[in-house]
């Protein structure tokens, strides 16, 4: 068993004080680096007080890379997949709790189940789904003939995608 004293806390204070600079120093580089201009920043060794050019780095990240648009897009997305997760949660939550049907002890497991896989579990299923989501009504068109047969009468390609992929 280890004893609580003075001196053994006061190591692992210390210790705990070395790794949190060792952790938030590349992000105080980092701060400080924005605040500098591009010439500023490449020369060596970087000068690691904080400059004047903040914002006006700021407001050209955000005009080159469309921030705005992006951001927005983000915000509308993840609105609508917590709205859609909270609405169909609370009607699977009402369905288990007050009605009884066969196989609702496994429903709830299986529910419960999927709720314990990590996110780094389902990215790369949630990609894939993402990425081909329309690929099975474009097999149903291209096996029934469909769209062969506006390729011969109209002449245009049917091509189903989305073009959500790396928009």
């Amino acid at each position: 068993m280890v004893e609580r004293t003075p001196i053994f806390n006061a190591i692992c204070q210390i210790v705990l004080l070395i790794v949190l600079v060792t952790v938030l120093l590349p992000f105080v580089i980092v701060i400080v680096a924005a605040t500098h201009d591009i010439r500023t920043v490449n020369t060596v060794p970087m000068p690691l007080v904080p400059g004047s050019d903040l914002f006006i780095n700021l407001h050209e990240a955000w005009v080159r890379a469309d921030l705005g648009r992006k951001l927005f897009n983000s915000l509308l997305f993840a609105g609508a997949v917590a709205a859609g997760k909270v609405l169909l949660s609370s009607m699977a939550a009402f369905a288990i709790v007050y009605f009884r049907f066969p196989g609702r002890s496994l429903m709830f497991w299986l529910i419960f189940v999927t709720l314990m896989l990590p996110l780094e579990v389902r990215i790369v299923p949630t990609y894939a789904v993402a990425a081909n989501a329309l690929a099975p009504f474009q097999a149903i068109l291209n096996i029934t003939g469909i769209t062969w047969l506006v390729q011969t009468v109209a002449g245009l390609e049917l091509k189903l995608e989305w073009g959500l992929l790396n928009s």
